[in-house]
């Protein structure tokens, strides 16, 4: 769509986006009680806003629960290999955190993804792709609304192998953050209807630094893909108390059994587009781990395994159904609950 100026020169192109994600789980609690619930778990809408060959903006507001500004900035790409953006948006770590939500092959997250998620911030960032590798840096502070603190992130990765349908992905990010006032980590078992961590620190005070390292690796061979991820944290702590160490990993393969390729592009992989009026089925299995037990702090261990299906009727409309099998254990308390977690998504 066109808008302003009647010269093709000075318009301005606006797109509309927007997205509903509507979840609902069912549990079977171990010593948690868990209650079975229905989530509208994302709402979003958003307008893009290109004025020119060199100069884009994004706005995206998400109005589940209780409203929230995601994307926010202004970019700009007269480079030929290189764009600054400023505003807030994604901190470039981890693959999976910066696959997009409507493209990601699971429902939520792994546990280390959501664990050490940077997620958006308001910042300034530079990114430069080539045909085999992708750089990204950003200096950033808290998000809106919120107040985290200030840092820098920056991610690189390589495709080795990147011909036809076949692909090799390499890649590894790390941060830097000072927060400004006390952290805490956790996560959900990888479903978010019911608002429960089975693993959580509590509040960790005295912290003045966190360095974050994280490692990638994918592989896609037609309608084969396999991915994963370790993640460690490192909390440096001031006034002599010890300094902290958490980490975790996954492993999740994907199977499209109508036969199409997960696309990628620019370091990340993108969504499936089906290739028939059927739509596209995709079976999926992952493994994670998250350990947040150091010293004096016991956040506790889990390990999930998860099973999927997803049915991708056409480019926009979409069905998930996972099944999450939870192996905790906090405080030396095991807790190993079993979880059903369904989505209905519409995109535009």
């Amino acid at each position: 769509m066109l808008a302003g100026s009647s010269s093709a020169a000075t318009a301005v192109e606006i797109t509309p986006s927007g997205r509903l994600h509507l979840d609902y789980a069912r549990h079977d609690s171990d010593v948690t009680q868990f209650d079975d619930r229905f989530l509208v778990r994302r709402a979003q809408l958003g307008l893009e806003a290109k004025f020119s060959h060199d100069w884009s903006a994004k706005l995206v507001y998400d109005f589940a629960a209780g409203g929230s500004v995601k994307d926010a900035y202004l970019r700009y790409g007269g480079w030929k290999r290189a764009e600054f953006t400023l505003g807030q948006f994604k901190v470039p770590f981890g693959l999976e955190q910066l696959s997009s939500t409507n493209e990601t092959s699971f429902i939520e997250k792994a546990l280390p993804s959501a664990a050490f998620s940077l997620s958006r911030r308001k910042g300034l960032g530079l990114e430069s792709h080539g045909p085999r590798h992708t750089f990204a840096a950003m200096g950033f502070g808290s998000s809106i609304g919120g107040n985290e603190g200030r840092g820098a992130a920056a991610r690189f990765t390589f495709t080795p192998v990147n011909h036809g349908q076949t692909l090799l992905h390499l890649g590894l990010a790390a941060s830097t953050e000072w927060p400004s006032a006390p952290v805490n980590f956790g996560a959900r078992p990888e479903a978010l209807p019911t608002d429960v961590r089975l693993l959580r620190t509590g509040t960790i005070g005295e912290v003045g630094r966190i360095d974050q390292l994280g490692l990638e690796a994918a592989w896609r061979q037609g309608p084969w893909s396999l991915q994963s991820e370790s993640m460690h944290s490192h909390l440096r702590r001031n006034l002599g108390n010890p300094d902290l160490n958490f980490h975790g990993w996954y492993v999740a393969g994907s199977w499209l059994l109508t036969g199409e390729a997960r696309d990628y592009h620019d370091g990340v992989f993108k969504g499936v587009t089906p290739a028939g009026r059927g739509g596209a089925w995709e079976l999926t299995a992952r493994y994670s781990h998250l350990g947040l037990d150091d010293g004096t702090v016991r956040g506790g261990n889990e390990n999930n395994v998860t099973l999927g299906v997803n049915w991708y009727c056409n480019d926009h409309l979409r069905f998930m159904v996972n099944y999450i099998r939870v192996n905790s254990e906090r405080h030396g308390i095991a807790d190993d609950p079993s979880l059903v977690d369904a989505r209905a998504q519409i995109t535009f």
